[in-house]
């Protein structure tokens, strides 16, 4: 039996052009609940006229963000049970930017990688040391380009409990 209500968080297509740290997921609680990070998948989508810079990597982070998000798209939130009630927290798609967000350099989680077509990266965090968003926080995942791509897209998740 789950602890906690497990929701898979995704921020579906995100287009990044640029190499400024751009945050394309990010997570709030409320005064009264938290979350924990269960699990982070990542991945670079190739679609259409979409060009890669030669040995370019991708930085991917989960910070604790400061500031009052702002913008952004909606994100999914599925339940893994379906009659679980909504998922509590509130969160943002970077697939229009996210405003009013600070990056900390408090990373629980970060992978580098290669910046081509196909990469991607999940992680299952051993039971008992997930990452927790307190209450009244933010926790986001951004990435940094070393080069700029061309219509680039990332696809990130985060399965969570509540």
């Amino acid at each position: 039996m789950a602890l906690g209500r497990v929701y898979t968080i995704d921020s579906g297509l995100v287009t990044v052009a640029a190499t400024a740290q751009t945050c394309i997921l990010c997570g709030t609680t409320t005064a009264v609940q938290t979350f924990n990070v269960e699990a982070v998948r990542i991945g670079i989508n190739s679609g259409g006229g979409v060009s890669y810079p030669s040995n370019g990597s991708v930085v991917c982070q989960l910070l604790r963000s400061t500031g009052s998000p702002a913008g952004g798209g909606t994100a999914t939130k599925n339940p893994s049970n379906p009659g679980d009630v909504a998922c509590q927290s509130a969160w943002l798609s970077g697939s229009t930017a996210i405003t009013g967000l600070t990056a900390s350099t408090v990373e629980p989680w970060g992978q580098v990688l290669p910046f081509t077509a196909g990469s991607n990266w999940g992680e299952w965090v051993t039971p008992g040391a997930e990452t927790q968003c307190p209450i009244s926080a933010n926790l986001a995942l951004w990435i940094t380009c070393s080069s700029a791509g061309t219509a680039t897209q990332f696809k990130a998740q985060l399965v969570i409990a509540e």
